[in-house]
């Protein structure tokens, strides 16, 4: 009996104590009050509501972030059409938990004329270009943004990261802490700071590694708390900015040192959903934008409304990162399909959505996350070290599991990507509260080796400038020397080759398949290695290893 196992073909039995999993060994056991919240859809939810400081910089992460800000409003119901109701939540009595955690984003500012609460949003807009940031808060939606929380200028970085952040960035880095001491201070319990920027152009590699270096300093004398970022990476063939992988070779660096977790997108990957799944011929940079803040908006969701299991930054790192310097996450939405499609999706499906979010068209950065690897080439295949879904909808937590365990589980189809040295790669939390436009919908965020594709694009036009010294005497004039150039060009070397290693980890560390427990020497690279599997080998034997079946012998 069972039900059939949809990854691979066998019948499928429910998996034990895994309801309600985190990942990486941290989950709980599902127990009879939670099957009874399930089938009622009621019970006390935890709350989360602990707040976030939005920091979005240059052209390309105003944008990305103008469009989170626009997912926000739609979703908690905030007014920004209306000039006299502008900011005020127009939930009803029956909608009350749509406000309820509004302070993880918003900011509480003076009553309207109608004396309804007005709400603010938490972030920070910053560019070197004023125009730009003139264009973006011109709308309605603009109109939401405190005016103080609009900092920038008109000298501009010239697309160049040296630029931005020793010459221009300085003055505007100064003005975007302190106006972070003050948000800090009116938090009750800061949970992160988030950064949207771009790592091609100079304002968004050069100003926001000088901010995360700003912040980190003071946050880590005054708090605890994450710092993630929502950064575009450079796409393959997708270019109009000569110096891009010199800006971005020095952003991996900031990003590296200073970041908790980066989400990764690119323009090529975005562009091929707008134009594949969702029948955009042409796709703008608003349905782009549109693609990054559904992420970003499913990831917080769990923050921002209830569930069956309640989700945080923490939670969500520790649970995503499982070793130090591998935080390069790259991500997926479901469903993305056109309108004319949508007839044909099952609404709801956890099955349907499960098989979406790991397809490669929906991933939104351009990589190979399921390549299955060339021995004879030296290709490694992928690896999915760690990962996190975060439903929406009404779903119950004992089929989430169940499509879940049946992803991971040996002689799946996708068994060859989970590694069997890290059990319960799959973390999930599951809010309530279903997306305003797409409906039941999940966000898939994998630490996954093939990140070392996008690294290595970087890497490759790097060497193409260097080779010649292109454009050096740009960085040099304004603060950095052809060394510190070579050092960003050796942290791309490390990034890439900590996820190849990575990748190439055998499965099992001991061999039992000869009847005698043996070290796979395939799977030992060092010497530290060498010596855990002796230990797990000595542990393991007949002369250490408990038997629960077996009578204890004698002590002699």
């Amino acid at each position: 009996g069972g039900a059939m196992d949809p990854w691979g073909g066998t019948p499928l039995a429910s998996p034990q104590g895994i309801g309600g999993t985190l990942g990486g060994g941290l989950g709980r056991t599902k127990t009879a009050l939670d099957d009874d919240r399930d089938d009622k859809k009621i019970g006390p939810c935890v709350k989360s509501g602990r707040e976030i400081i939005q920091i979005q910089v240059g052209k390309a992460g105003c944008g990305m972030g103008h469009e989170f800000i626009r997912d926000l409003v739609e979703e908690h119901k905030i007014e920004y059409l209306n000039e006299e109701l502008r900011g005020t939540c127009t939930a009803t009595e029956a909608e009350a938990h749509i406000e309820a955690h509004l302070d993880v984003f918003f900011n509480e500012g003076l009553p309207s004329a109608s004396r309804k609460t007005r709400y603010v949003p938490r972030c920070l807009l910053v560019d070197l270009n004023m125009q730009d940031l003139a264009q973006m808060t011109s709308g309605p939606l603009g109109h939401l943004y405190r005016p103080e929380s609009i900092i920038g200028n008109d000298e501009g970085s010239g697309n160049c990261y040296a630029k931005a952040f020793h010459t221009e960035g300085p003055d505007l880095a100064d003005n975007v802490l302190d106006l972070v001491r003050k948000e800090t201070e009116r938090c009750n319990c800061l949970q992160g700071l988030q950064f949207c920027h771009a790592i091609a152009g100079g304002t968004g590699s050069g100003l926001t590694s000088l901010l995360l270096r700003s912040l980190r300093d003071y946050l880590d004398r005054g708090s605890k708390c994450i710092m993630q970022t929502f950064t575009l990476v450079p796409a393959p063939g997708v270019s109009d900015i000569t110096v891009e992988p010199y800006n971005a070779a020095l952003a991996y660096q900031d990003l590296l040192e200073y970041t908790d977790q980066c989400f990764f997108f690119d323009n090529a990957a975005l562009g091929d959903i707008c134009q594949k799944s969702m029948g955009s011929e042409v796709p703008k940079r608003k349905e782009m934008n549109n693609i990054v803040a559904l992420c970003m908006s499913g990831l917080t969701s769990g923050l921002r409304f209830k569930g069956p299991l309640n989700a945080d930054l923490w939670k969500m790192h520790t649970n995503l990162v499982p070793f130090k310097n591998a935080h390069f996450l790259i991500s997926s939405f479901a469903p993305l399909h056109s309108k004319a499609a949508k007839v044909y999706r099952q609404s709801g499906s956890v099955l349907d959505l499960a098989q979406q979010m790991l397809m490669k068209d929906n991933v939104t950065v351009k990589c190979d996350p399921l390549n299955p690897g060339d021995v004879h080439n030296n290709i490694s295949r992928a690896r999915i070290l760690a990962s996190w879904a975060s439903w929406r909808g009404g779903f119950r937590t004992q089929e989430v599991d169940r499509i879940l365990h049946s992803m991971t589980k040996p002689g799946s189809r996708f068994d060859i990507h989970y590694p069997d040295w890290i059990p319960n790669p799959i973390a999930s939390n599951i809010c309530m509260q279903e997306h305003v436009e797409y409906g039941s919908s999940v966000v898939y965020v994998a630490n996954n080796t093939a990140v070392a594709e996008v690294v290595e694009h970087t890497a490759k036009q790097w060497d193409k400038l260097f080779s010649h010294a292109s454009y050096l005497h740009m960085f040099h004039r304004d603060g950095i020397s052809k060394d510190d150039m070579q050092e960003s060009r050796g942290i791309l070397q490390y990034v890439k080759e900590l996820y190849s290693e990575l990748a190439r980890r055998e499965d099992k560390i001991l061999d039992d398949t000869g009847g005698r427990l043996q070290i796979n020497d395939r799977a030992i690279d060092n010497a530290d290695q060498e010596n855990i599997a002796t230990e797990l080998k000595e542990l393991l034997s007949d002369d250490m290893a408990i038997y629960m079946d077996r009578p204890p012998r004698a002590v002699r």
